[in-house]
């Protein structure tokens, strides 16, 4: 069984789970024929309890694998473990941020001025900040946009990253809204962006737009279109908080890359297969989901599993997500 783990470890550590499981046993050691547990991929394996030992004291110590069922699910069971936890630093992340803006309260632009925080009302305004953000960053820019509002706005009036911050090596990291990438606007205002040398990420869902630059200073809306205004921040904790929010959001397992293409061997059919089989739909329910044959979707899933070289059906959903095609 060849690459059973792959999407779910390390390249290395899959393939040492495979060799092990092949032999059956293996000594420990670094020789010839013998398993490394000290190197990265066998310790890998170890801290997942993947792997069991056999003999002791003077005793030759084999090491042998868990059976692949068992290990699939003590690794889904970390990454459910992983996600519960992210989800709850996010959770925590952003209301450590509402509690120390709290915009619902009221506040006065003067009051939120000596905190390091101004209110910005008038939608120019809010749009020409963020444009000149967009465009300033010497380090880094983090920024979401969700849904746009209102008419299409002209060609010209994309934003882009400089050429210039590109050849600097300035990273821009833009996390979008499946609702924004799915318009046909956004998706080309997206595709452009990308090809100019920006990092775009998306997401099922992001609250607020945000510009973020340099750690310094940072825009974000009051609400999640801007109708009622944005909070221009200076403020050091509040920008930690922000950081600390965008960047769990752009690591996030639900958090898929955008600009790498898919091959042609997987067609519209088999895509719409791996959407499905990714949402852990059965070779029956995807029958019926797309009306064909049983028989057909599965011709369809051994396909898929080959294109991304994997050989479980989650790790073919993992796999897809990294490389961006289910965005």
């Amino acid at each position: 069984m060849a690459r059973v783990l792959a999407g779910l470890v390390s390249d290395g550590a899959a393939d040492a789970y495979d060799r092990l499981h092949a032999a059956g046993a293996l000594p420990a050691g670094t020789g010839p024929g013998e398993f490394d547990l000290e190197g990265h991929p066998g310790r890998e394996l170890f801290d997942a309890g993947l792997v069991t030992m056999a003999g002791s004291g003077d005793r030759q110590r084999f090491v042998r694998v868990v059976h692949p069922a068992i290990a699939l699910r003590r690794l889904l069971d970390r990454q459910h473990r992983q996600l519960a936890a992210l989800q709850g630093g996010l959770a925590d992340s952003w209301e450590r941020f509402a509690t120390l803006v709290a915009p619902s309260t009221g506040l006065t632009p003067g009051e939120l001025d000596g905190e390091g925080v101004e209110a910005v009302r008038d939608p120019g305004e809010m749009a020409r900040l963020a444009a000149g953000l967009y465009r300033s960053p010497r380090r880094l820019l983090r920024a979401t946009f969700n849904a746009r509002s209102g008419h299409n706005p002209t060609t010209e009036g994309l934003l882009l990253p400089p050429p210039d911050a590109i050849a600097a090596g300035v990273e821009f990291r833009m996390l979008y809204d499946t609702d924004h990438a799915s318009d046909a606007w956004g998706s080309h205002g997206i595709e452009e962006s990308v090809l100019a040398g920006e990092q775009a990420r998306i997401r099922r869902s992001v609250p607020v737009k945000m510009m973020h630059v340099d750690d310094s200073v940072a825009l974000v809306t009051i609400d999640r279109t801007g109708a009622d205004g944005a909070l221009h921040i200076r403020s050091p904790a509040l920008l930690a908080v922000l950081a600390e929010w965008f960047d769990a959001l752009w690591a996030a397992p639900d958090t898929s890359a955008i600009g790498e293409a898919a091959p042609a061997e997987l067609t519209p059919a088999r895509h719409k297969v791996l959407r499905l089989l990714a949402a852990g739909l059965t070779d029956e329910s995807i029958a019926r989901q797309t009306g064909t044959a049983v028989r057909t979707v599965r011709r369809h899933v051994g396909a898929i599993l080959e294109i991304l070289g994997v050989d479980s059906r989650f790790a073919a959903g993992v796999a897809a997500v990294r490389r961006g095609w289910l965005g």
